[in-house]
């Protein structure tokens, strides 16, 4: 597919910009009815993909059936394979996966958007499942190498013992809008679920930390105040552990990038470690 045809078949959808390719899907900004929209399509056969895609759109369902205590862009249309969406007001504070020392105005409106997200009690549905099987992952990533065997009991307690919160699931800057009045919203909710309390703020640290190391320690404080420091530290093993896998199988390794991931890793795995069995 080419051009206008990505969307050829949404004869409401008017295209006014730019298409936007990745690996997985194409979108572009336009007119649905009037109205500002996104229109995304999926062009991965993945399973993987089609699945997180299915997820995304069953999370804006439940969002006109039980509208959440942020804003959310309004569903308009959705398909096996296409999703249009109200466009919001705003841009992308940084598009990159590490992003450079962000102001700190965004930094604080990140982690009250994770704050917001936290203390949401989904409806039963989709949104209130598990957004993985945990145990299952930690067992994996140990056969695998990428955590010390030792250290797996105490990975599986810490996770058990966490509560569980509702989390985006993929907290990046480039999944958020910062508009002209400096109000934050995220987008993009493919991963979002139930997960351990303060994972999606050891995830946004892990992001933060390799450009700007006190907003890495600005997550610790906002999960220390909430009294889920413990979940804090297991989570940021757990995501350090992915991130590593990631860099060595999907994404270009740039800037001695995985040594940096490795570093983060062991520290992060011996904090965790020396505070374990604790009370």
């Amino acid at each position: 597919m080419a051009g206008d045809d990505v969307f050829g078949d949404l004869a409401e959808f008017e295209l006014d910009g730019p298409l936007s390719r990745t690996d997985k899907a194409v979108t572009a900004a336009g007119w649905w009815r009037g109205r500002e929209a996104i229109a995304k399509r999926l062009t991965s056969g993945e399973r993987h993909w089609r699945k997180r895609f299915a997820h995304e759109v069953d999370a804006y369902r439940v969002f006109v059936a039980c509208p959440p205590d942020w804003r959310v862009p309004e569903l308009f249309h959705a398909g096996e394979t296409v999703l249009v969406i109200e466009r919001l007001p705003g841009s992308p504070p940084h598009t990159e996966r590490y992003p450079l020392a962000l102001p700190e105005p965004i930094v604080t409106g990140l982690l009250d958007a994770l704050a917001t997200f936290a203390a949401w009690r989904p409806p039963s549905g989709p949104l209130a499942r598990q957004a993985t099987d945990w145990a299952a992952r930690v067992r994996r990533y140990v056969a695998d190498g990428d955590l010390p065997a030792v250290d797996q009991d105490d990975l599986l307690a810490a996770i058990a013992r966490a509560p569980a919160s509702f989390g985006h699931g993929d907290p990046l800057a480039s999944n958020a809008l910062v508009a002209a009045d400096g109000r934050l919203t995220f987008i993009d909710f493919e991963f979002a679920g139930l997960y351990p309390v303060a994972a999606d703020l050891a995830l946004l640290g892990i992001w933060l930390s390799r450009h700007d190391p006190p907003a890495e320690q600005r997550c610790a404080d906002a999960a220390r105040a909430a009294g889920h420091l413990a979940a804090y530290r297991a989570m940021r093993v757990l995501w350090l552990a992915r991130e590593q896998r990631l860099y060595r199988d999907r994404i270009a390794d740039t800037d001695n990038h995985s040594a940096w991931v490795a570093a983060q890793l062991a520290e992060a795995t011996a904090t965790f470690r020396a505070n374990a069995h604790r009370a």
